[in-house]
């Protein structure tokens, strides 16, 4: 049909709409004239409108459950030689059934697109993992086996049917040790590094993507939302709804940003699983947390140490006092908040597990003290600023008010010594030479102020003391009238006594 006449149909159906049903005929067979195809598509229209049956006209519940419905709206039928047996798994782009294949009488798993029509991303984002598993083959990796579609156009593919349990529950049920739930992580670790290998990033690393088969070996599913790593030039936006699908609690903060991703994503999502896989707890109570809350604490706090988490739970893995020192680094460092610090990449992950199940030094090392105060100091800018500002303010006060005391005490100890030092002079001066007889009592004042010009001078590590002394003898001698004694005095030199002598000579001849 092409858009003119579905224009025409459109038109005449919104014209019928507004007449009363009684007149809608006669209109249509006068508008449409030998055009009865038009006429008879404009009243199945009419029907189906007057049913009440349009998703418009329902209510929003109803539609939502209708269009998002969890439920499997497929009937158990076959898929080609394929036998369903019934319903594994639902989940939001697709179910699971487990089926046989009756020529070979092995089990398998089909994992079929739910509601193809409604999204061609979602049928892109299908295709991929029915491309990714083609080109994985990896033992701890779930097969892909066979693809087709439905005659609806419907597709869906069989891979390798896995019968076990999710990891964390595994260890939990199986109360495994340390080295158990280490060597598990590195079976993980090894098929993440193959697809990495294969420039394929899984993207939604989890324990319930991860489950322990009753043999022990691990199967690594849900490729649903990898990335081809040649692909991750692909601007930000086209690949958003990609990020949505993840779970938050494994995401990286980069995942949660919405910037671009590598293989350091997937290195973080493995940091957080071996995090839960020995603690029994996920780094981040995201809990009770909006998404805006949840993505807050994901991209700005810090998780805490393992080995103070572990002490907070039971269903840790038991481990001694002197390795969690090891498992610290070994955890934070694969969830380092910046991508280009945690590990290279998962082999050099895996290395370090091996460094420290044979009980070697790891290679990683635990952030230096400047680097995370340098850390603290960029998430606290505004408050480290204040503080530090207050403290500048305090520091400078305590600073300029000691050192006017200093001054003060310094200047009152001066003058004290100084007082001192013209008093003993003084003493001395009337003491005589003989300090066992006293002074003399026939000691004439000249002779006595002669002594006192001689004893100065031998002040001249004190210029200001001797000159204040000069300064003292000087007056003496002008009240005596010795003039000739009075010059002698004031022309004395030594440092700084000379400045005090000059201006006190004029002074005096002023007088």
């Amino acid at each position: 049909m092409d858009s003119t006449r579905w224009q025409r149909i459109q038109s005449l159906f919104h014209d019928a709409t507004e007449l009363p049903p009684s007149q809608r005929q006669s209109f249509l067979n006068a508008a449409c004239g030998a055009d009865v195809e038009l006429a008879s598509e404009v009243i199945a229209m009419l029907e189906q409108d007057s049913a009440g049956n349009s998703m418009l006209d329902r209510k929003l519940a109803d539609v939502a459950r209708h269009t998002l419905a969890v439920r499997c709206e497929f009937p158990l039928r076959d898929f080609g030689p394929y036998r369903i047996l019934g319903v594994l798994g639902e989940g939001g782009m697709g179910v699971v059934y487990l089926a046989e294949r009756g020529d070979l009488g092995n089990q398998v798993a089909i994992k079929v697109l739910r509601d193809a029509w409604l999204s061609p991303s979602r049928r892109e984002r299908f295709a991929r993992e029915q491309r990714t598993l083609a080109q994985l083959n990896h033992p701890s990796i779930a097969q892909l086996y066979d693809a087709d579609t439905l005659p609806d156009g419907t597709p869906w593919f069989v891979m390798e049917r896995v019968d076990g349990v999710a990891l964390t529950e595994y260890c939990r049920q199986h109360q495994c040790s340390l080295e158990e739930r280490l060597q598990l992580f590195r079976s993980v670790s090894e098929a993440v590094q193959y697809a990495h290998s294969n420039a394929v990033i899984h993207r939604d690393l989890k324990p319930s993507n991860i489950l322990v088969k009753t043999d022990g070996t691990i199967r690594l599913l849900d490729f649903g939302i990898a990335k081809q790593i040649e692909a991750l030039d692909v601007p930000v936006d086209q690949t958003r709804t990609g990020l949505r699908l993840m779970t938050p609690a494994y995401a990286s903060p980069e995942q949660i940003r919405g910037d671009r991703v590598g293989i350091q994503t997937d290195v973080y999502s493995l940091g957080v699983i071996l995090y839960e896989l020995l603690t029994g707890q996920l780094p981040f109570d995201l809990s009770n947390l909006t998404p805006a809350e949840a993505a807050t604490v994901i991209t700005e706090h810090e998780p805490g140490k393992p080995s103070i988490a572990a002490k907070r739970t039971a269903a840790k893995a038991p481990v001694d006092n002197a390795a969690w020192s090891d498992i610290d680094v070994l955890c934070l460092t694969a969830m380092h908040k910046e991508p280009q610090r945690r590990y290279s990449s998962v082999e050099t992950l895996i290395r370090d597990v091996d460094h420290f199940l044979a009980g070697e030094p790891l290679e990683a090392r635990a952030d230096a003290l400047g680097y995370r105060i340098g850390k603290f100091v960029r998430r606290n800018r505004r408050s480290v600023i204040t503080t530090a500002v207050v403290f500048a303010t305090v520091v400078g006060l305590i600073v300029f008010f000691t050192l006017r005391l200093t001054r003060a005490r310094n200047m009152a100890q001066a003058e004290a010594a100084h007082t001192q030092r013209i008093q003993q002079f003084m003493m001395n001066l009337f003491q005589g030479g003989d300090e066992a007889a006293g002074p003399a009592t026939d000691m004439k004042v000249i002779t006595m102020m002669d002594r006192g010009v001689q004893q100065a001078q031998a002040l001249n590590t004190d210029p200001r003391v001797q000159a204040d002394l000069y300064e003292t003898l000087g007056g003496i001698y002008r009240k005596l009238g010795n003039w000739i004694a009075l010059i002698r005095c004031c022309n004395k030199r030594s440092t700084g006594a000379g400045y005090y002598s000059v201006k006190t000579a004029a002074r005096w001849r002023k007088a």
